[in-house]
């Protein structure tokens, strides 16, 4: 179920979950099948919606919370079903931690947000963001995509088969994928950028504002540069090395491995 067909959906949610989160630190909440769509609450209260096509207790989503954390665990479920989702709105003036996870589903936020660290984890989902902006920012999908538009502060995405794509990142990076391809371009940098795959191209795009030091290797695929200052060179067994730096210091490391994908820098 794309975000377009959740959108066009009109019926009632089955259940709606409303409450004071200002004093929570760690907002925490996991899912079955369920795609999450993430927004922000018109007043000061969380609430979620869920559109599961059950209204018994048991199958309702089940709240545990202390002072400082609060947890949204999904009810009994009797079958995967796609087409069930969640709508999680929370209020603009809460930054606290917001973790989110999906088994199935998709994870979906056409909003930018703000927290003091975010996470979205799916098993077979993708994930689809606007704009991100946390300390520490973790998307993880194992077999689907991972997109987002933009992020503000260090991101680390994992897939294990799917295409990472984010379009601005400002701060640092950790972008890792067994097959897929990682598409990513970098506005300014305060810390480390890692890219590894198996067998998938990565296709990085560096701003002039960043001062960076290479060390990029294809055991067998190829690397080419447009960077000033990046050198190819080969090294024992055929393997590609792109080593150098551009800019000025203080310089952040940038560090590359693939064994059969291509290294593209720009």
């Amino acid at each position: 179920m794309s975000y377009q067909e959740i959108n066009q959906i009109n019926r009632e949610p089955d259940n709606i979950i409303s409450m004071d989160i200002s004093s929570v630190k760690t907002l925490q909440v996991g899912y079955h099948a369920e795609n999450i769509l993430l927004g922000y609450a018109e007043d000061d209260r969380f609430t979620l919606k869920e559109y599961i096509g059950y209204t018994a207790y048991e199958y309702l989503a089940k709240v545990t919370a202390n002072r400082f954390k609060t947890t949204i665990r999904y009810g009994r479920r009797e079958e995967v079903n796609h087409d069930t989702f969640v709508e999680i709105f929370i209020p603009r003036n809460w930054h606290g931690e917001l973790l989110l996870y999906t088994q199935y589903g998709y994870i979906i936020c056409r909003e930018p947000i703000v927290a003091e660290r975010f996470a979205a984890e799916t098993s077979e989902g993708a994930i689809s963001l606007t704009e991100i902006t946390a300390p520490r920012i973790r998307l993880a999908s194992s077999s689907n995509s991972v997109t987002l538009e933009k992020a503000k502060g260090f991101v680390d995405i994992h897939t294990t088969s799917g295409e990472i794509s984010v379009n601005s990142i400002e701060g640092g990076a950790r972008l890792n994928s067994s097959s897929g391809q990682i598409k990513a371009s970098f506005v300014s940098l305060n810390n480390v950028v890692e890219g590894n795959t198996l067998g998938g191209t990565m296709d990085l795009t560096f701003s002039e504002e960043c001062n960076i030091t290479v060390d990029a290797i294809s055991k067998t695929g190829e690397i080419t540069s447009a960077i000033d200052g990046i050198d190819i060179r080969l090294k024992p067994g055929n393997v590609k090395n792109a080593v150098g730096t551009r800019g000025k210091k203080p310089f952040q490391n940038v560090r590359l491995t693939t064994i059969n994908g291509n290294i593209i820098l720009n």
